[in-house]
């Protein structure tokens, strides 16, 4: 090689070696061995003891049933090969809205990967919306994400359905600009049922809810005693942001569309899943290294685990 070459391939090697620690060369067994398993993740008994370390430090358990495991087996980290503050700047880069393209290139990762390892974290974070309650002066609205283009549906004449239609998914939006939550409503135009359902465990009752005129919030303001203060769509039309009594949800529609586009043409079944990281993202606290050990958390607290070949369908040979 030329010694351009040499000076490359070293500096690249250095820059690929330090985003891709090994798990015993990462000091992750101190913060892997604070996390003590509530049961055993076999057979659920909580009769288990410790039973000495791996290489790199990590505790071991054995249960009474015989089995051995550690604080990670049957979570997302269950067996990974790379330290987990990788994962941890995977994390922090979702967080800052880099597609998963982008910090595949700047982690130097497969693209396969970072899509395997978005997946895992939408696992972690699937219900992170569900507890939350939004009170006092609310403000709802709907906005609409077209379906991917090789999925768009034509009438039998070939022509384009109009309107709001099945190739359109209905996402709701509500805030109380203490908290906000991203719902998918279904496909085409809302529903009072639809609206209802989505949103009826997320208002504290008699509350105030600012919104627009649509009919399909009727039930859930008449169900909820919602105080309602509403407006007509075409009167809002070209007012500024600061004379516009519905910019709270408006500018929460406008910096979703901004995350999902990032994520060009992804597969729309994953939608919810890019909302709960969207909503995990957008609401408190707003330290990002916080926010990342609260996804630790969780994968710790309530263990899930997603295989590479069962997530890629792979042959196991099996």
């Amino acid at each position: 090689m030329t010694p351009t070459q040499v000076f490359l391939k070293e500096n690249y090697d250095a820059r690929y070696n330090t985003h891709h620690r090994k798990v015993g060369e990462s000091e992750e067994a101190e913060m892997v061995n604070s996390y003590t398993p509530s049961k055993c993740p076999y057979c659920g008994s909580k009769k288990f003891k410790k039973n000495g370390y791996k290489e790199s430090g990590v505790q071991r358990y054995k249960c009474e049933c015989n089995m051995s495991f550690l604080p990670t087996t049957g979570t997302i980290f269950d067996d990974h090969k790379l330290s987990i503050c990788e994962w941890m700047e995977y994390c922090l880069n979702l967080f800052r809205h880099v597609s998963i393209t982008a910090d595949s290139w700047n982690n130097k990762n497969a693209f396969t990967t970072s899509r395997y390892w978005l997946q895992k974290l939408f696992l972690t974070l699937e219900g992170v919306q569900d507890d939350i309650i939004l009170s006092g002066t609310v403000w709802l609205d709907e906005t609409f994400y077209r379906v991917r283009s090789e999925d768009v549906e034509y009438n039998d004449d070939g022509s384009k359905l109009r309107g709001i239609s099945k190739n359109q998914i209905c996402i709701g939006v509500a805030t109380d600009k203490n908290h906000t939550i991203f719902l998918v409503e279904g496909t085409g135009k809302q529903s009072q049922k639809r609206t209802y359902d989505t949103f009826k465990s997320h208002l504290e009752p008699k509350s105030t809810l600012i919104h627009d005129k649509d009919t399909a919030h009727k039930k859930l303001v008449e169900k909820l005693a919602l105080k309602s203060i509403s407006y007509a769509s075409k009167d809002l039309k070209g007012l500024l942001d600061s004379d516009n009594p519905l910019y709270p949800v408006n500018r929460a529609h406008a910096i979703l569309k901004m995350f999902l586009n990032a994520h060009g043409g992804f597969m729309r079944d994953d939608l919810q899943g890019y909302l709960n990281l969207f909503s995990f993202v957008t609401n408190p606290p707003d330290e990002m290294l916080e926010k990342v050990e609260l996804v630790i958390n969780l994968a710790f607290q309530n263990p899930k685990t997603l295989r590479y070949r069962d997530f890629y369908g792979l042959n196991t040979g099996a």
